[in-house]
């Protein structure tokens, strides 16, 4: 199998199998594979992939908790509108992969 990584679909792509991945640590509760998601997508940013929305997957929803490969659910005050992940949990995604904030504790 060929991949081009110059399709314009490439870097949706790899997050959603990134995103498959942290809803597979987050199912099986494995803290390792967890971590080694964490360091491939850091390793894809330093070499130039864009960040997009579905990396706040990664995380736990600091809105309404929702678990590392799980998408949000409506919350008092923070309604999802048309998105799966409050733009909260986006946010704190992107600040923790640039290294802003440390990263939390992915499972529980």
């Amino acid at each position: 199998m060929r991949v081009d990584v110059d399709e314009p679909q490439a870097v949706e792509e790899f997050w959603n199998g990134m995103r498959e991945a942290a809803a597979a640590a987050a199912r099986h509760q494995d803290p390792n594979l967890y971590r080694a998601i964490v360091k491939i997508g850091k390793s894809a940013l330093a070499q130039g992939v864009e960040l997009v929305p579905s990396s706040g997957y990664f995380l736990q929803c600091p809105v309404c908790s929702a678990q590392s490969g799980q998408t949000c659910v409506n919350a008092p005050g923070h309604p999802l509108n048309e998105g799966k992940l409050h733009p909260e949990r986006i946010a704190l995604s992107a600040q923790a992969i640039r290294g802003e904030v440390p990263l939390p504790e992915p499972l529980a």
